[in-house]
């Protein structure tokens, strides 16, 4: 009978080895009324070694300033730049077409970010319409995406309409293994990924994405630092899919997608 490496290394203390992993959804320093397993980059990457994580996509979610934020992860790009990956926070609210565009190409092109953070709280994102000259307060970010073959870490923000006005954009639905039915509903678009970082899981559910949306567009996320990376890892690698699956999901498919931008 077959093994699975995988199966075989679960409820072992060892890290992870000879698989490439990329946590596609990290974030750094402050966490207000939150528990954080460690703020600091520093204390984030000695958990990823002790699992066996080898690079992470970094964002400053909890920063409401974007531009702050953006320089705390560009300084962790800085001092471990084979480790973190940078993601520019996008926060609408703090500006129209101009900055945005200011504020990617800052990061992108000065600290050499890979990716892209947007967030929508509390149905927020079609009020903010009325803040901006354009009707989707977001048009200059996802024009950037498309133009940098970027990928888009959305929360709560993508939709159908938006994926398929901006093809050459990938848009990463944030714990979308949480709403494994919305991520379904975009099968048919092929730049919509689906990340994995949601804080349960129901049993099934990733052997349910990988047949009906296919492994090549799911991506291995935590929400580091406030759950446990390797409970993540455990969803995966004891699932009933095959090794070389597990190895897309764990890394391939993020490089893949990381590679991509210009």
């Amino acid at each position: 009978m077959a093994t699975d490496r995988f199966i075989d290394m679960c409820g072992t203390d060892a890290p992870l080895a000879d698989c490439l992993v990329i946590d596609g959804h990290c974030h750094v320093d402050l966490w207000i009324g939150m528990y954080a397993i460690d703020r600091h980059i520093e204390g984030i990457l000695e958990v990823c070694d002790a699992v066996g994580i080898d690079k992470i996509c970094v964002n400053y979610a909890a920063c409401p300033q974007m531009r702050l934020g953006n320089d705390r992860v560009a300084d962790c790009v800085r001092r471990y730049p084979d480790r973190v990956v940078g993601f520019c926070y996008i926060n609408y609210f703090e500006g129209g077409e101009e900055v945005q565009q200011a504020e990617l190409k800052r990061c992108f092109d000065e600290f050499g970010f890979k990716g892209i953070k947007v967030i929508n709280v509390n149905e927020s994102y079609p009020l903010a319409c009325r803040y901006f000259e354009l009707d989707d307060p977001l048009q200059p970010t996802w024009e950037f995406a498309q133009q940098r073959g970027a990928p888009i870490l959305c929360h709560g923000i993508v939709t159908g309409e938006i994926a398929r006005r901006y093809p050459g954009a990938n848009f990463i639905v944030a714990h979308g293994s949480a709403v494994p039915d919305f991520c379904i509903s975009m099968a048919k678009l092929p730049n919509v990924y689906c990340d994995m970082s949601a804080t349960t899981m129901i049993a099934g559910t990733l052997e349910l994405l990988c047949d009906k949306i296919g492994p090549q567009r799911i991506l291995y996320g935590s929400d580091l630092p406030a759950s446990d990376p390797g409970q993540r890892l455990g969803m995966v690698m004891a699932a009933h899919i095959s090794e070389t699956d597990k190895e897309l999901i764990l890394g391939r498919n993020m490089q893949r997608l990381l590679d991509n931008v210009r």
